[in-house]
């Protein structure tokens, strides 16, 4: 009989994020891991995303793929229950079973083999939503999750790789982000006018003069002095250079297509990151491009192996394909598993896109609440509007 010291871990549903917090829990304890996975490709891709995650912790931990791993009918009781045996066979030790999200009877056949044949085993399931281990045990209290993810390692688990990580700043730009969001209101409409001007899109060719009409901006409620202490506290922090306001003309000059960038909706990717930084999650990402897929994340939040995306947007009317690009991110990243926000800078939502938004199970950030930013997330992590499932 073999010494090692063994995990079985379960595979099916459709997330492999239970496993793969399970494994990491006791990962230290064990020397081998084996699989029982549910029939079906989904199921092979997700053991060896959960695969190369384990070998980036641990680079000796044991498995054969010819011994330590069996694919079954999760329906047929027999079959999974004889299954079990011949990937336990010679095994002395078998420490921890993992039997989160693989169906009923899998999970009950698992469990009644295990029970009869080995008696120091901890048999447990996973609660993402509380980042918990559970015990099937009587008497046994929960566990929280002892072993943190970076955003890298769970797109790894999910068949990705990060290529590029983009929007490099200083920090301190962060402080005028925050201004942004503390003079919302005022700040949105004179950014709208500076993008409107520059003709609307995201990007621009810089260097570049502005020369605005004064009017053009106290039509939209904006007195003098707002406008003002505004464009000089984007001269502080070098967005714009050479701000003048002459015989109610204002000039300034944008030197960079970076600093465009961040006026034209690169402060609010930017907020929210900070904010998220704030919070103390595992891992924290912005700007997430993955491989062989068009898009990008424009925050990524990790923590206890629970993941979080946010969608930032700005400038404009919002249209329902807004939310089609955080639900496809999703669908890629743990489906149901991955909480959702859309962050907008506008102050009102309409109903229409707030029914679409709740029926596709995406949280709503408008601009005035991005005051409470570090509250939502922290919030949104723990205790999600829409639990992981």
């Amino acid at each position: 009989m073999s010494s090692e010291r063994v995990m079985l871990v379960l595979i099916g549903g459709r997330s492999a994020v239970p496993a793969i917090a399970g494994v990491l829990q006791f990962i230290d304890e064990v020397d081998r891991i084996k699989f029982l996975l549910c029939i079906g490709d989904q199921y092979l891709q997700f053991q060896k995303n959960v695969e190369k995650v384990i070998k980036q912790e641990r680079k000796d931990l044991l498995f054969d793929i010819e011994t330590d791993l069996i694919s079954v009918d999760p329906n047929k009781f027999d079959e999974i229950y004889e299954s079990v045996g011949e990937l336990c066979k010679g095994v002395e030790q078998l420490k921890y079973v993992n039997l989160t999200t693989v169906p009923q009877t899998m999970a009950i056949s698992v469990y009644s083999y295990v029970q009869k044949k080995y008696k120091n085993i901890l048999v447990f399931t996973v609660n993402t939503d509380q980042s918990q281990i559970i015990p099937l045990v009587f008497g046994e209290q929960t566990v929280p999750f002892n072993k943190r993810l970076t955003v890298e390692n769970y797109i790894a688990m999910c068949g990705f790789n990060i290529f590029k990580k983009s929007l490099n700043y200083e920090s301190n730009i962060e402080l005028i982000a925050k201004y942004i969001v503390d003079h919302i209101e005022v700040s949105s409409k004179i950014i709208s006018v500076i993008r409107s001007k520059a003709g609307g899109g995201d990007s621009i060719k810089a260097p570049r003069g502005f020369s605005i009409d004064e009017q053009d901006f106290t039509n939209l409620g904006i007195l003098t002095n707002e406008l003002e202490d505004f464009l000089q506290k984007l001269e502080d922090f070098s967005i714009i250079n050479k701000f003048t306001n002459l015989n109610s003309i204002i000039k300034f000059r944008i030197e960079t297509e970076e600093n465009y960038a961040f006026l034209a909706g690169g402060w609010l990717e930017i907020f929210v990151y900070s904010s998220a930084k704030k919070c103390k999650f595992d891992s924290v990402e912005i700007g997430v491009e993955l491989d062989n897929y068009r898009g990008e994340i424009d925050v990524f939040c990790l923590n206890s192996a629970n993941a979080m995306i946010c969608e930032c947007k700005t400038g404009g009317k919002l249209k329902s394909d807004d939310l089609s690009v955080i639900d496809s991110n999703a669908q890629k990243l743990g489906g149901n598993y991955c909480v959702k926000l859309f962050i907008t800078s506008e102050c009102e939502v309409g109903k229409e896109f707030m029914n679409k938004a709740k029926n596709n199970k995406v949280v709503i950030v408008s601009g005035n609440e991005l005051i409470r930013m570090i509250e939502i997330l922290g919030k949104e992590m723990q205790s999600p509007t829409y639990p992981r499932r």
